[in-house]
């Protein structure tokens, strides 16, 4: 057999995996979207589940997986609506899926009912505020003794910065810059935590766009902690920034008033010290340096045909516009 980089397990199989692994009885099985995992829907007479299937070269233990399972749980018993894992028939989780590229790991999880909504009003960005307030208050008495990564300079700064030096190395001069623009983030940080910034569980991917469903009425159900683990909260809250920057194009207005209503949501549920709001745009750069290292290494699946020199260079125009 020829060796493997990434795989797409069969439907097929899994539907007739998941009929002798779980108490549900699979109509069909449909390969729904690649990203940080492989996620499949899963039909029955009656309803809907999703079965995600983790990367090789990005969820490596199980225990790092438990420690989301652990986390969503809590959250679930605390009254955070959320897609919530399944049990097996034995009462486990976690599925241990022999790849060609070896083990893959798989959870079986309730069906986030509604749909995906833009973050383009005052009154969705200031609900969407709250459910986030709501999520970091909810997790302040989570405990696990599952072991995982923090969301810390090294995962965010370090890590990515070698995988950029790696697709750089014909430009030296260029990543030269990009590890300036790093250092001054990190000391930035270093400053501020002087002062004291808010430390706990954050979801880690909280852009608006996904992971989090919609239903007509508003309710709403968030998903996909995937990227979940102790980090500081503006730091969770900036990807929420960032995202209204790229999806508002320049209309700075309607930025501001997004995230006018996002605060205010947030703060009508949780307090924000200023050091922390003080802290955001510093976060908003670390995210897309983070999000550059993450493009950069997932060439080997996505391709590199949109992560070339025109991808490196939209990069340095942003961190060249960039000031802290």
């Amino acid at each position: 057999m020829f060796p493997v980089t990434y795989s797409t397990l069969c439907e097929n199989e899994l539907k007739k995996y998941i009929s002798v692994m779980y108490e549900v009885t699979p109509l069909k099985v449909n390969f729904f979207l690649r990203g940080m995992n492989d996620t499949y829907v899963v039909h029955t007479a009656d309803s809907k589940y999703v079965f995600r299937v983790y990367r090789n070269d990005w969820r490596t233990t199980k225990e790092e997986i438990a420690f989301e399972l652990d986390l969503v749980i809590h959250l679930k018993s605390e009254g955070i609506p959320v897609s919530y894992p399944i049990t097996r028939k034995d009462g486990e989780f976690i599925n241990r899926l022999n790849a060609p590229e070896g083990n893959r790991f798989g959870v079986l999880f309730s069906f986030a009912e509604g749909e995906e909504k833009p973050i383009d009003n005052e009154k969705i960005s200031s609900l969407f505020g709250q459910s986030v307030a709501e999520l970091h208050m909810k997790s302040e008495k989570f405990t696990t003794t599952e072991k995982r990564f923090e969301l810390n300079l090294t995962y965010l700064i370090d890590n990515p910065l070698k995988i950029i030096k790696n697709s750089m190395l014909h430009r030296i001069e260029d990543y030269t810059f990009i590890e300036e623009i790093s250092s001054k983030l990190k000391a930035s940080v270093q400053e501020l935590e002087g002062n004291g910034l808010d430390w706990g569980i954050c979801h880690g991917d909280l852009h608006g766009n996904t992971n989090i469903s919609f239903k007509e009425d508003f309710s709403y159900t968030h998903y996909d902690f995937d990227l979940c683990g102790y980090g500081w909260r503006s730091y969770d809250i900036a990807e929420f920034r960032l995202a209204r920057q790229i999806h508002t194009k320049g209309d700075n207005k309607l930025l501001n008033n997004l995230w006018d209503a996002f605060i205010q949501g947030y703060t009508s549920v949780r307090p924000l010290s200023q050091h922390d709001l003080d802290a955001i745009p510093v976060f908003v750069g670390i995210r897309q340096l983070w999000l550059m290292g993450l493009c950069l290494h997932d060439l080997h699946i996505v391709g590199s045909i949109d992560t070339g020199d025109g991808y490196i260079n939209k990069k340095l125009e942003y961190f060249r516009g960039f000031s802290i």
